[in-house]
Protein backbone atom coordinates (compact mmCIF):
# COMPACT_ATOMS: atom_id res chain seq x y z
CA UNK A 1 0.00 0.00 0.00
CA UNK A 2 1.64 3.54 -0.77
CA UNK A 3 0.48 4.77 2.85
CA UNK A 4 2.93 1.93 4.10
CA UNK A 5 6.05 4.07 3.03
CA UNK A 6 7.26 7.48 3.84
CA UNK A 7 8.79 8.54 1.40
CA UNK A 8 11.48 11.30 1.57
CA UNK A 9 13.95 12.99 -1.05
CA UNK A 10 16.69 11.50 1.89
CA UNK A 11 14.71 8.98 3.76
CA UNK A 12 12.52 6.99 3.34
CA UNK A 13 10.70 4.28 5.64
CA UNK A 14 8.43 0.55 4.55
CA UNK A 15 5.85 -0.50 7.35
CA UNK A 16 6.10 -4.64 7.41
CA UNK A 17 2.79 -5.20 8.20
CA UNK A 18 2.88 -9.02 8.96
CA UNK A 19 6.80 -10.41 7.82
CA UNK A 20 7.74 -13.91 8.74
CA UNK A 21 5.95 -14.77 12.23
CA UNK A 22 3.21 -12.55 11.32
CA UNK A 23 5.47 -9.74 13.32
CA UNK A 24 5.42 -5.71 12.21
CA UNK A 25 8.16 -3.71 12.08
CA UNK A 26 9.62 -0.69 9.78
CA UNK A 27 12.72 -1.10 7.60
CA UNK A 28 14.57 2.30 6.47
CA UNK A 29 14.62 2.47 2.42
CA UNK A 30 18.48 3.24 1.10
CA UNK A 31 18.99 5.99 -1.96
CA UNK A 32 19.22 3.49 -4.44
CA UNK A 33 15.77 1.34 -3.41
CA UNK A 34 14.28 5.35 -3.51
CA UNK A 35 15.37 6.27 -6.70
CA UNK A 36 13.94 2.21 -7.52
CA UNK A 37 10.70 2.97 -6.09
CA UNK A 38 10.87 6.52 -7.70
CA UNK A 39 11.03 5.33 -11.05
CA UNK A 40 8.23 3.03 -10.40
CA UNK A 41 6.11 5.57 -9.07
CA UNK A 42 6.53 8.96 -11.06
CA UNK A 43 4.74 7.61 -13.80
CA UNK A 44 1.94 6.82 -11.70
CA UNK A 45 2.03 10.28 -9.80
CA UNK A 46 2.38 11.95 -13.08
CA UNK A 47 5.33 13.51 -12.17
CA UNK A 48 9.38 13.56 -13.09
CA UNK A 49 10.83 10.63 -11.81
CA UNK A 50 13.38 12.61 -9.79
CA UNK A 51 13.38 11.89 -5.57
CA UNK A 52 12.43 15.26 -4.98
CA UNK A 53 9.67 14.80 -7.84
CA UNK A 54 8.08 11.92 -6.14
CA UNK A 55 8.50 12.83 -2.32
CA UNK A 56 6.42 16.04 -2.85
CA UNK A 57 3.43 13.94 -4.29
CA UNK A 58 4.12 10.68 -2.24
CA UNK A 59 0.53 9.66 -1.11
CA UNK A 60 -0.22 10.13 2.93
CA UNK A 61 -3.12 8.26 4.41
CA UNK A 62 -6.43 10.22 4.85
CA UNK A 63 -8.50 9.41 7.26
CA UNK A 64 -11.79 7.96 5.49
CA UNK A 65 -10.12 7.10 2.70
CA UNK A 66 -9.36 3.63 1.31
CA UNK A 67 -5.81 2.10 1.38
CA UNK A 68 -4.44 2.16 -2.40
CA UNK A 69 -2.03 -0.68 -3.48
CA UNK A 70 0.83 0.59 -4.99
CA UNK A 71 1.35 -2.39 -6.95
CA UNK A 72 -1.89 -3.68 -8.69
CA UNK A 73 -3.23 -6.49 -10.35
CA UNK A 74 -4.77 -6.52 -14.22
CA UNK A 75 -8.01 -6.42 -12.16
CA UNK A 76 -7.06 -2.75 -10.32
CA UNK A 77 -7.14 -4.57 -7.00
CA UNK A 78 -4.37 -5.72 -4.45
CA UNK A 79 -1.65 -8.14 -5.84
CA UNK A 80 -2.59 -11.63 -4.25
CA UNK A 81 0.93 -13.34 -2.65
CA UNK A 82 0.84 -15.64 -5.46
CA UNK A 83 1.38 -13.20 -8.04
CA UNK A 84 4.01 -11.19 -6.04
CA UNK A 85 5.53 -15.01 -6.08
CA UNK A 86 5.31 -14.85 -9.70
CA UNK A 87 6.04 -11.03 -10.20
CA UNK A 88 9.51 -11.94 -7.87
CA UNK A 89 10.11 -14.65 -10.37
CA UNK A 90 9.95 -13.13 -13.26
CA UNK A 91 12.43 -10.38 -12.04
CA UNK A 92 15.10 -13.03 -11.07
CA UNK A 93 14.93 -14.80 -14.41
CA UNK A 94 15.53 -11.06 -15.86
CA UNK A 95 18.38 -10.45 -13.73
CA UNK A 96 19.21 -14.62 -14.25
CA UNK A 97 19.51 -13.71 -17.76
CA UNK A 98 21.88 -10.66 -17.60
CA UNK A 99 24.15 -12.73 -15.00
CA UNK A 100 23.24 -10.74 -11.91
CA UNK A 101 21.83 -13.08 -9.65
CA UNK A 102 21.94 -16.88 -9.58
CA UNK A 103 18.65 -18.30 -12.25
CA UNK A 104 17.81 -20.18 -8.47
CA UNK A 105 17.88 -17.16 -6.56
CA UNK A 106 14.57 -17.16 -4.07
CA UNK A 107 13.65 -14.55 -1.88
CA UNK A 108 15.46 -16.34 1.19
CA UNK A 109 18.33 -16.35 -0.47
CA UNK A 110 18.44 -12.12 -1.31
CA UNK A 111 17.61 -11.70 2.49
CA UNK A 112 20.20 -13.78 3.22
CA UNK A 113 22.84 -11.76 1.20
CA UNK A 114 21.40 -8.33 2.80
CA UNK A 115 21.86 -10.16 6.23
CA UNK A 116 25.59 -10.79 5.02
CA UNK A 117 26.28 -7.57 3.63
CA UNK A 118 25.04 -5.62 6.37
CA UNK A 119 26.90 -7.34 9.14
CA UNK A 120 29.95 -6.85 7.12
CA UNK A 121 29.92 -3.24 7.07
CA UNK A 122 28.19 -3.27 10.25
CA UNK A 123 30.62 -6.18 12.50
CA UNK A 124 29.18 -7.03 15.28
CA UNK A 125 25.62 -5.23 15.00
CA UNK A 126 23.25 -8.45 15.74
CA UNK A 127 20.97 -6.39 17.27
CA UNK A 128 20.30 -4.17 14.26
CA UNK A 129 20.08 -6.96 11.96
CA UNK A 130 17.96 -8.45 14.38
CA UNK A 131 15.47 -5.14 13.73
CA UNK A 132 15.36 -5.09 10.46
CA UNK A 133 15.07 -8.70 10.13
CA UNK A 134 11.98 -8.93 12.44
CA UNK A 135 14.00 -11.31 15.00
CA UNK A 136 12.82 -11.35 18.41
CA UNK A 137 15.34 -13.55 19.63
CA UNK A 138 19.18 -12.90 18.71
CA UNK A 139 20.01 -16.45 18.87
CA UNK A 140 18.09 -16.38 15.58
CA UNK A 141 20.18 -13.62 13.65
CA UNK A 142 23.11 -15.91 14.70
CA UNK A 143 23.18 -17.43 11.45
CA UNK A 144 24.43 -15.09 9.61
CA UNK A 145 27.44 -14.61 11.16
CA UNK A 146 28.74 -18.07 10.84
CA UNK A 147 32.66 -18.14 9.56
CA UNK A 148 32.87 -20.06 6.94
CA UNK A 149 35.81 -22.32 6.82
CA UNK A 150 37.79 -20.17 4.12
CA UNK A 151 36.62 -17.19 6.18
CA UNK A 152 38.04 -18.53 9.20
CA UNK A 153 41.48 -19.77 7.47
CA UNK A 154 42.21 -16.04 6.37
CA UNK A 155 41.75 -14.89 9.77
CA UNK A 156 44.25 -17.49 11.29
CA UNK A 157 46.66 -16.60 8.61
CA UNK A 158 46.29 -13.03 9.14
CA UNK A 159 47.07 -13.30 13.24
CA UNK A 160 50.56 -11.86 14.33
CA UNK A 161 51.25 -15.10 15.72
CA UNK A 162 52.85 -16.31 12.43
CA UNK A 163 56.91 -16.50 13.26
CA UNK A 164 57.65 -17.03 9.61
CA UNK A 165 55.36 -14.49 7.95
CA UNK A 166 57.18 -12.68 5.23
Amino acid sequence: MWEDIAFGEKSGMVAIRAGKGNKARSVPLNASARHALAEYAAPLLGVAPRLKAVAAVWPRLRSGTPPMPLWQSQKGGQLSVSAMGRMFDGLVRDCAVRHLVPATTGAHTLRHTFATHYLAAHPGDLVGLAALLGHSSLNTTRIYVQPTTEQLAERVESLDLNAYKD
